[in-house]
C-alpha cells in the first residue's frame, strides 16, 4: 500500500509576503533557526529536491530567480561535477553565505522621502517598458546604482545592452552576472504585467 508522508509545509505569511518552513509543528524563517542537526541536514535535503523538482538550479538562473553558481558560492572548480558543484552549494547555503531572501529597496530622492516606483507606460514600445523595469532594479541596487546600464531598440532591429559605454546584443555576453541575472529579471516581470 502507498502511504504519502507530508515532508515541511510551506506558507507565504503577510503582510510581506515571506515564506516560512513548517516542520513537525515548528516554524523556521531561516535554516539558521534550526538547531538540530539531523533537522537541519532534513530541511536542506528537501531544498535540495525542490531545486531539482524546478529543472535544477541552472534553470532558476535561466528564469533570472537566483544568482549563477559561481557568483553565489565561488568559482567552480576546473572540471567540477554538477553534484558536486550542488554540494557546494547547498552547503554555503547551510553556512549562510548566500541570501535567501530578496529586500525590497525602495529609490529615495532625498533622505526620508521616497520616490514612487515607476510602472512602464502602454507608450513605451516592449524594450523602453523592460529598461524602464531594470533601472526600478538597478536604482535598489547599492553596486550597480551609479552604472550606466540600458536596453535600447538596435536602429537596425533587434537588441541593444549597453553597460558602461559598451554594447551588446544578448545578456549572456555581458561579463558581471549580476547585470544578467537583473536584465532576466525585468523581462521576466515585464512578461508577467
Amino acid at each position: 500500500m502507498k502511504q504519502e508522508v507530508e515532508v515541511l509545509r510551506v506558507l507565504r505569511v503577510p503582510p510581506m509576503g515571506k515564506l516560512v518552513v513548517e516542520f513537525r509543528g515548528t516554524r523556521y524563517n531561516n535554516i539558521s533557526e534550526v538547531a538540530e542537526e539531523n533537522v537541519r541536514r532534513f530541511l536542506l535535503t528537501a531544498a535540495g529536491e525542490l531545486v531539482d523538482f524546478s529543472g535544477g538550479y541552472q534553470m532558476l538562473v535561466n528564469e533570472g530567480l537566483a544568482p549563477p553558481v559561481a557568483a553565489a558560492a565561488g568559482q567552480a572548480a576546473e572540471g567540477e561535477s554538477l553534484s558536486e558543484q550542488q554540494a557546494r552549494f547547498l552547503a554555503s547555503l547551510e553556512a549562510g553565505k548566500v541570501a535567501t531572501t530578496v529586500e525590497k529597496k525602495v529609490p529615495t530622492v532625498l533622505p526620508g522621502i521616497s520616490k514612487p516606483n515607476p510602472t512602464p507606460s502602454q507608450a513605451l514600445n516592449p524594450v523602453e517598458q523592460i529598461d524602464a523595469i531594470l533601472q526600478r532594479y538597478l536604482a535598489a541596487d547599492p553596486e550597480l546604482v551609479n552604472r550606466s546600464i540600458h536596453l535600447r531598440q538596435h536602429p537596425a532591429g533587434g537588441l541593444q545592452i549597453d553597460v558602461d559605454g559598451q554594447s551588446y546584443q544578448h545578456p549572456r555576453e555581458i561579463e558581471d552576472q549580476r547585470i544578467q541575472m537583473l536584465i532576466k529579471k525585468a523581462v521576466k516581470e515585464w512578461e508577467s504585467s
